[in-house]
């Protein structure tokens, strides 16, 4: 069985629709998971003309009409993967960007996210999240945490669009830095593809072309 991951689409935001490269990337698979900022009900109707789409609540998302859970966890082929949008607040999110901005470099927060999150979702086999827009694979016990990237790495950035004006801009700015702290490969579009069987859950990151969502910036 394959699934598709999916995260940080921000369609209605900063893009206009699902780019094509993503929706050609997801092509065949058998299920897929969006796990969160889709941000508008309209990208689960272009993922569900692929495969049934199961998607999480993200902190850009207004969709109270879809009643769309904050976790989800999901029985496949004998294991269990759970599917968060990884936010753990806004002053604590916050706060570790700003924490990485003034150090000019990425801190060793993560394991507390992986913790927080695991907290959330249970004993699974494969946590999946989104929400930080940086490419992850890595192992909290018996667990593996993957996160693909996003579809719309660059954010309220998308495009090139200059930082907004005010206190807004300031944390434009902030957010554009850390971006950059990130690395190229975390400003590269993706989304992600795990492979289920008896054998086990084998995810991977499936990069998309760099101006994949050129076509597509919201104006």
């Amino acid at each position: 069985m394959l699934i598709g991951v999916v995260a940080d689409t921000h369609v209605g935001e900063f893009l206009t629709r699902v780019p094509d490269a993503a929706l050609d990337a997801l092509s065949g698979c058998d299920l897929l998971l969006h796990a969160g900022d889709l941000s508008v009900p309209s990208v689960l109707e272009e993922l569900s003309g692929i495969a049934p789409t199961l998607a999480v609540r993200g902190d850009h998302d207004r969709l109270e009409g879809l009643g769309l859970p904050h976790v989800l966890v999901v029985g496949v082929a004998g294991h269990r993967i759970g599917l968060v949008h990884g936010n753990r607040g806004r002053l604590v999110d916050g706060a570790v960007v700003a924490a990485d901005v003034v150090a000019g470099r990425h801190l060793g927060w993560t394991a507390g996210l992986d913790a927080g999150l695991l907290r959330r979702v249970g004993s699974v086999d494969l946590l999946v999240h989104g929400h930080w827009h940086r490419p992850r694979m890595t192992r909290m016990g018996g667990t593996v945490v993957f996160s693909p990237g996003a579809v719309c790495p660059w954010g309220s950035l998308e495009g090139g669009r200059p930082p907004r004006p005010g206190r807004a801009g300031v944390a434009d700015r902030g957010v554009r830095r850390y971006r950059h702290q990130l690395g190229a490969d975390a400003l590269r579009p993706a989304v992600g593809l795990i492979e289920a069987g008896t054998a086990g859950l084998r995810p991977r990151r499936v990069p998309l072309p760099r101006d994949a969502t050129a076509a597509v910036c919201a104006p």
